[in-house]
């Protein structure tokens, strides 16, 4: 049985390429920072992209809501979205505009 020691010698097919961003709408560019929403994309197929948002309490997260000043206590999961969910939420966290985490809020519901 051959044991896999490094994520070079793992099957092309298990590797996905992720593009996580910050609670700007920017990039992350370390490990360390904390990421609100990502793009997961197939090798085989990149034009068919998986879209994933924060959550909490089975919400969109706001990272300047009302509990913010709690987030490395709480329990907040990537949940599965929609394109237009997707795009709301990050309109959300660019703009810091309310409008675009309802549109979200509203579009999570019906995904």
């Amino acid at each position: 049985m051959k044991f896999i020691n490094n994520s070079n010698d793992m099957p092309i097919e298990n590797k996905k390429d992720t593009t996580a961003f910050d609670k700007a709408g920017l990039l992350v560019i370390s490990s360390k920072e904390k990421s609100y929403a990502k793009v997961v994309a197939s090798p085989e197929n990149p034009e068919r992209e998986t879209y994933y948002i924060k959550t909490h309490k089975h919400e969109p997260y706001d990272p300047w809501g009302m509990h913010s000043h709690r987030e490395q206590y709480l329990d907040t999961v990537f949940r599965r979205v929609s394109k237009s969910t997707f795009d709301f939420y990050m309109m959300f966290l660019k703009t810091k505009n309310f409008l675009y985490m309802t549109r979200a809020q509203r579009s999570f519901i019906n995904d």
